[in-house]
C-alpha cells in the first residue's frame, strides 16, 4: 500500500503544486487506479514524488507502512517497489538494442548473466515482444517502445507501475493493445496507477479514480461516482466519457465498456 501523509510539493517555495494531500492508494484492493486533472494540475509532479525523483516539501510517503528514505539505498529500494513509464518512452531508454535496454537495471543489481537472460526472456515473452529482442529500438513503433519501457520496469519485479499518458501517440490499434497489456499486468499481480487525458480509456481501464486540481484531491470514487459529475469535470477542463454521455442523454444503463453496450444493444431496440 502507498500512503501519503499531508504531502506538499513546491518548485519555488511560493506556489504549492501539491498541497497537503493525504490518502491511501491500494487500501481497498483497487487494481488500476486513475489520476485525472487538466494540464498543470500536478499529475506528473505527483508521480515523480511517488518514485522519489522529487522529494516532498512537506509531509511524507509511506510504502507498506515504512517512510521513504531518500538515501541512495533507500531510493533503490523504492524503485524496486514502484516503477514509472514516462509519457515519452525515449526518456528512459538508454541502449540501442531491446534486450540490452531491458537488462540495464539488472546489470546495476549485479545479477548473474544467466539470471538476467532468464528474466529478460520471461518479461519480453509476457509482453508479446520477444521477437523484438534483437531489434534496434530506433525502428520500433511508439507502442512497441512503451512495451520495452514497461519491460524495463517489470524485469525488476516492481509491484506498482505508474503509467503517465500511456496512450499518448498511439493509434487505435496501439490503444487497444495498451488496454490488453494493462489487464495482463494486473493478472500478473502488478498494481497500476495511470494518468491520462483520454477519458474514454480511463473509464474503461480503471476501477478507482482521483481527480487532482488546485494541488488537492477534489474528488475520488468509482467511475459512476466520478464521471457522473459533469459540472466538476467541466470545471477541471475534462470531458465526460462517451459511454457516460449516452447514459445521461438517452437513459441507457451505465455500461463499463463498449463491448457491454453493443452486447446489450438488442435489448433496447
Amino acid at each position: 500500500m502507498i500512503e501519503l501523509k499531508n504531502l506538499s510539493f513546491s518548485y519555488d517555495d511560493k506556489t504549492k503544486i501539491l498541497n497537503g494531500i493525504s490518502l491511501k492508494i491500494g487500501a481497498d484492493d483497487h487494481k488500476v487506479i486513475g489520476f485525472m486533472g487538466h494540464n498543470g494540475a500536478g499529475k506528473s509532479t505527483f508521480f515523480l514524488n511517488l518514485v522519489g525523483e522529487l522529494k516532498p516539501t512537506d509531509g511524507e510517503i509511506l510504502i507498506d507502512g515504512k517512510p521513504v528514505v531518500y538515501s541512495k539505498k533507500g531510493l533503490r529500494q523504492l524503485r524496486r517497489k514502484i516503477g514509472i513509464v514516462f509519457q515519452n518512452s525515449d526518456q528512459q531508454i538508454f541502449y540501442s538494442i531491446v534486450k540490452d535496454d531491458v537488462a540495464f537495471a539488472l546489470h546495476n543489481l549485479k545479477l548473474p548473466p544467466a539470471e538476467i537472460n532468464r528474466r529478460v526472456e520471461k518479461v519480453l515473452s509476457e509482453l508479446d515482444i520477444l521477437p523484438l529482442k534483437d531489434r534496434p529500438i530506433q525502428y520500433l513503433s511508439g507502442g512497441q517502445k512503451k512495451r520495452v519501457a514497461i519491460a524495463g520496469i517489470m524485469v525488476i519485479g516492481s509491484e506498482w507501475i505508474l503509467l503517465d499518458e500511456p496512450t499518448s501517440g498511439l493509434d487505435p490499434d496501439g490503444r487497444a493493445r495498451m488496454k490488453k497489456l494493462i489487464q495482463k499486468l494486473v493478472d500478473n499481480g502488478q498494481h497500476i496507477i495511470l494518468s491520462s487525458h483520454d477519458m474514454d480509456f480511463m473509464y474503461e481501464t480503471c476501477d478507482y479514480f482521483y481527480l487532482l486540481g488546485k494541488g488537492k484531491i477534489l474528488e475520488q470514487g468509482n467511475k459512476q461516482e466520478v464521471f457522473n459529475n459533469e459540472q466538476l469535470l467541466k470545471e477541471n477542463k475534462l470531458d465526460q466519457p462517451w459511454l457516460v454521455k449516452i447514459h445521461q442523454k438517452l437513459g441507457l444503463p451505465l455500461y463499463d465498456n463498449e463491448q457491454e453496450l453493443f452486447a446489450n444493444d438488442g435489448q433496447h431496440n
